[in-house]
């Protein structure tokens, strides 16, 4: 993607926030079952593309000094691959951690006060040079 300025830049970075507002409240509504059913499909996808990946990965290597500390981080392999697809199933297991009350009561002026637990989002990500960061954001 080549921009000729920083307005076009600019209004593709707004255009790119936008979207992923909107994805937001649509991902808010899945059920926990289709979101398990979400990451397991990536574990699939990843796996199945294992072949794509490891190609488009060894680009990226071979623009980088193998003797650079961060060409081990970048490398992946079909054993890392295979480790990312596995942790992303584990996740799929794992219980919602969203919607729980954590604390209800109710105040002497009859108003009900409950904390409950909400999804917060990526704040960020800083990918140094590690593909897995994407799946473990994800």
């Amino acid at each position: 993607m080549a921009f000729t300025t920083t307005d076009s830049l600019q209004a593709t970075i707004q255009q790119n926030l936008e979207n992923v507002r909107a994805a937001s409240r649509r991902l808010i509504r899945l059920s926990d079952a289709d979101i398990a059913a979400i990451l397991n499909k990536l574990a699939d996808l990843t796996l199945k593309n294992a072949g794509a990946l490891l190609a488009e990965n060894q680009k990226d290597l071979d623009r980088m000094d193998p003797s650079d500390p961060k060409y081990d981080r970048l490398l992946l392999s079909e054993k890392r691959l295979a480790d990312i697809a596995g942790d992303l199933r584990k996740v799929a297991s794992l219980p919602s951690p969203l919607n729980h009350t954590l604390v209800a009561r109710s105040l002497p002026n009859g108003l009900q006060l409950s904390k409950v637990t909400v999804p917060m989002g990526v704040i960020g990500i800083i990918f140094e040079s590690r593909p897995n960061v994407t799946f473990d954001v994800f």
